[in-house]
């Protein structure tokens, strides 16, 4: 709400005679008004807007401890962290330890002022201090306001401070928006700079925006699409596709909305996960929880069907699968990517990419449905045979339960 009344804000003063006057007066020969009033956004906020104004000055009662001010920012943090709660919980999401920007902007701050001491910052005559990034091709960044208060820079110095005494860790990654990248640069050279022990072993792992096919999610400009929104949408189409099948028409009504819910969470999560993070992306809740498609309810579907097998073949001992002769080429072909599976896995962690591990549960998950369609596992010619085909299937199941796992999403026993 605060972006949308600052934009109506801004767009009023980008059409007053002030605004077209300095337009006007500072443009660069081939810059048209969209391009500087873009640029010039930041500016406007921090030097002439009135809401901009009025949240500086709520910042500087915050900091200073101004009781009703603190007393508002609790109650409001409190519906903020308990939506939070509620969607990550959904989402099967959790965390080791969380850090507040609000518990590390002192942190912050105090190594901004070892860093004035050590001549890696400079002040400005308005009181406000720099960074000079120049020589690393970046620009002149601020990390504290004129009247003292924090900036988001100042809270990230911190907030990775205190990671590192907190956990020692040699490597941080950071999983933000693209829209991030410069602001990471910066932080990372700062940190670099202040002589942090941990400066080199930074990554910003970044993703491209995802988009609907209604158009774009805009985080800064107030149009989000809700998340819980969206894992509604997921699983009423996951609930759709389970009526129209009536496969689990067996079961309780409990029974089945489990089912459903993690089919839907599955379809979400794997959806956006295959792609590339670098990559900007359209998901589309509809295709996302086809089962003929690269989706994960296909995978899950994988994976149940080798449940089925298995519980069909009862817990009988599998003792003459060594014995069996010569592999087809669908089972050598199972085989390969099984063998192959940990070096993918270490494969994904070095290119920070899970989408890696994605696209080898589909093949994977492919290549059994292939082979279940073209040998028969019980019923097969030997008893070698089946029990050969009995193994592989678990191993198959163990990679797929394994492989999704990693991104985060659960296997269901039936479908």
């Amino acid at each position: 709400l605060f972006e949308q009344k600052f934009q109506e804000e801004y767009r009023a003063w980008q059409a007053s005679e002030v605004g077209q006057g300095l337009y006007a007066s500072r443009k660069t020969a081939d810059q048209s008004e969209a391009e500087f009033f873009k640029a010039y956004k930041n500016t406007y906020f921090n030097e002439i807007s009135e809401l901009g104004g009025t949240a500086k000055e709520m910042l500087r009662k915050w900091e200073a401890g101004d009781e009703a001010t603190v007393a508002l920012w609790r109650k409001m943090n409190e519906w903020v962290y308990t939506g939070f709660n509620s969607t990550y919980d959904r989402l099967g999401v959790s965390f080791d330890k969380l850090y507040y920007e609000s518990e590390t902007y002192l942190l912050g701050k105090d190594m901004i002022e070892k860093g004035l001491d050590a001549g890696t910052f400079y002040r400005r005559d308005d009181g406000s201090v720099w960074v000079d990034l120049t020589d690393a091709k970046l620009d002149h960044k601020i990390v504290l306001r004129s009247d003292g208060t924090s900036v988001y820079m100042t809270q990230d110095l911190g907030t990775a401070r205190l990671r590192y005494e907190d956990f020692g860790v040699d490597k941080m990654v950071y999983t933000v928006a693209d829209e991030q990248n410069y602001h990471f640069q910066v932080l990372f050279e700062i940190l670099r700079r202040l002589g942090e022990p941990y400066a080199d072993g930074l990554h910003h792992l970044n993703y491209g925006m995802v988009d609907l096919p209604t158009g774009r999610m805009k985080s800064r400009e107030g149009t989000v699409v809700d998340a819980d929104d969206l894992m509604d949408e997921v699983i009423a189409e996951a609930r759709q596709a389970s009526q129209e099948r009536q496969t689990t028409a067996e079961l309780t009504e409990a029974e089945q909305s489990a089912i459903i819910q993690q089919i839907g969470m599955a379809a979400l999560k794997y959806y956006i996960i295959r792609v590339t993070p670098q990559k900007r992306m359209t998901f589309n809740p509809a295709e996302s929880v086809d089962l003929q498609g690269q989706t994960g309810p296909y995978i899950q579907n994988a994976y149940v069907r080798i449940q089925s097998v298995l519980r069909k073949a009862g817990d009988g001992e599998i003792t003459r699968a060594g014995d069996y002769p010569a592999l087809a080429e669908a089972e050598k072909t199972i085989a390969r990517q099984l063998y192959g599976f940990p070096a993918l896995i270490q494969q994904a962690a070095d290119h920070y990419d899970p989408a890696l591990v994605a696209t080898y549960c589909y093949d994977l998950a492919k290549n059994y449905h292939q082979f279940y369609q073209q040998h028969s596992i019980l019923n097969a010619d030997s008893e070698a045979a089946r029990d050969f085909r009995l193994v592989l299937s678990r191993a198959v199941a163990n990679a797929l339960r394994l492989g999704m796992h990693l991104l985060g999403i659960g296997m269901p026993a039936r479908m």
